[in-house]
């Protein structure tokens, strides 16, 4: 089984750096703020950095879930700046559902690279057409997608799907006689390709993966 991380691995190694720099700072005691944990820090340099990521990689529609995480993180330290006793702003879920609504809402009105856009929602199953499969795009909002392909046989290959997973998991039903490549812009999530040898036939997958998973099943 592979396993296809982020091609930003720099990036996000600094990242983590950071991480253990400041988890250092607060263990010797330095002052980072009301409420700042050990955890807090760790996840609000993770989301900052998530925030980055998406904004470099121009994905803007993407932005409310990394942008909410980073709230939640440091919502008691900013309730405590506001000088609210319970720590508390938004309830939890509240702010959850705004993103994805959010979401949901700037991908209707962003427009896209043309291609077929195929939407899920919990408990979806989607059916590509192999022989107009040149360039799909899936995208699933915190639900459950499998994806098959109908008439393999016609597939000419040099294909393309587009995968954008925000809080969900996408699995992919690939004809065992195709070869499979992968691109991979993921953030605290991952892609999973068992090893299959294939055939002449290629089919490009671009995962662009948050919170969730992306699986390839070989039929």
């Amino acid at each position: 089984m592979k396993t296809f991380k982020t091609r930003t691995g720099i990036f996000w190694g600094l990242v983590l750096i950071a991480a253990a720099v400041l988890l250092i700072l607060n263990g010797i005691g330095v002052e980072l703020g009301y409420g700042l944990s050990v955890w807090r820090i760790i996840l609000g340099v993770l989301c900052l950095a998530w925030v980055v990521d998406t904004i470099a990689e121009r994905r803007f529609t993407e932005l409310p879930f990394p942008i909410a995480f980073l709230f939640l993180v440091f919502e008691p330290t900013i309730a405590h700046a506001l000088g609210r006793e319970d720590n508390k702003l938004i309830p939890f879920w509240t702010v959850l559902l705004a993103a994805l609504l959010l979401t949901i809402g700037l991908k209707a009105i962003v427009p896209e690279k043309p291609g077929k856009k195929h939407i899920g929602k919990m408990n979806t199953t989607v059916y590509l057409d192999g022989a107009e499969l040149s360039d799909a795009s899936i995208h699933d909002n915190a639900g459950s997608v499998t994806v098959y392909v109908s008439n393999p046989e016609e597939y000419a290959g040099g294909g393309t799907i587009n995968v954008y997973d925000n809080l969900g998991r996408v699995t992919l039903h690939i004809p065992s006689d195709w070869n499979v490549t992968v691109e991979t812009h993921d953030n605290l999530a991952y892609v999973e390709v068992p090893e299959n040898e294939g055939g002449e036939k290629t089919v490009a997958i671009c995962a662009y993966d948050n919170v969730g998973k992306v699986s390839v099943v070989f039929d």
